[in-house]
């Protein structure tokens, strides 16, 4: 305990400094693992839960690749195509692009659910996280944990984030602790988004709201919220995972 105050004195010291100098982008590497996924749904029995462990036996995880970029202020967050090179990768034509800007206190989050595309427009709206007390080096960087139950599903969420990089932000749709989120751990494993590769450079070019060929809908927090929500009852009534439909 004494050696988690010493370096939290030690970080708290720096924290304006850095925060002057924050700006780069962070490669985050998604393993995704269907049966933890599907034995993580509490709803259903033990025999669909069997079933699945079944078919996907030793072949349940898949791997996918983003990038947050990011400065004081602004963040986007999206799916690349890993080239497996140092440096390089493309970006994906994926419609799902999460936006946040601390200045305004706004979200502009281009998202396809249920097969409907439309942008979320609202206030930055975080979780309720509770900070724990252990610590971990994730891409070279001391963090502290957070976490909190997802109250639509269920899931048990949890942070780590960095003591020395004192921005809000973090992959997906997660934020609102004090330190960039460098790893996020959904249902002990069920789904884990880990930075890789952290780069310090100017990416005033890439913080821009997310564009869309074609018109599309803008709703608030509270519509996305609804829309996930009877999701999972649907799904609930079908027996059927929930995540089929939408993101787990």
């Amino acid at each position: 305990m004494k050696y988690l105050i010493f370096i939290i004195a030690i970080v708290l010291i720096t924290l304006n400094t850095n925060a002057q100098e924050l700006s780069g982008t962070i490669k985050y590497e998604i393993k995704h693992d269907w049966v933890k996924k599907i034995n993580s749904v509490k709803y259903l029995s033990q025999s669909e839960k069997d079933k699945a462990s079944y078919m996907w036996g030793t072949h349940s995880e898949y791997t996918e690749y983003a990038v947050l970029c990011f400065d004081k202020n602004t963040s986007r967050y999206e799916k690349i195509e890993d080239e497996n090179k140092e440096g390089s990768w493309a970006w994906r034509s994926e419609e799902y692009i999460i936006y946040r800007n601390l200045e305004e206190n706004t979200t502009y989050d281009l998202i396809r659910e249920v097969n409907k595309l439309f942008v979320i427009k609202d206030e930055i709206q975080n979780p309720t996280w509770k900070i724990l007390n252990n610590i971990k080096e994730v891409a070279g960087h001391i963090c502290m944990d957070a976490m909190y139950i997802d109250p639509i599903k269920g899931n048990k969420i949890v942070a780590w984030f960095a003591l020395d990089m004192p921005v809000p932000f973090g992959p997906d749709r997660f934020g609102g602790l004090p330190g960039m989120i460098l790893e996020i751990d959904i249902s002990e494993g069920a789904l884990v988004m880990t930075a890789t590769k952290i780069e310090n450079k100017d990416v005033s070019e890439f913080l821009v709201k997310p564009k869309h060929k074609r018109k599309v809908k803008i709703h608030n927090e509270e519509y996305y919220t609804k829309l996930i929500s009877d999701q999972v009852e649907q799904a609930k009534k079908a027996e059927r995972p929930y995540f089929w439909q939408i993101r787990y």
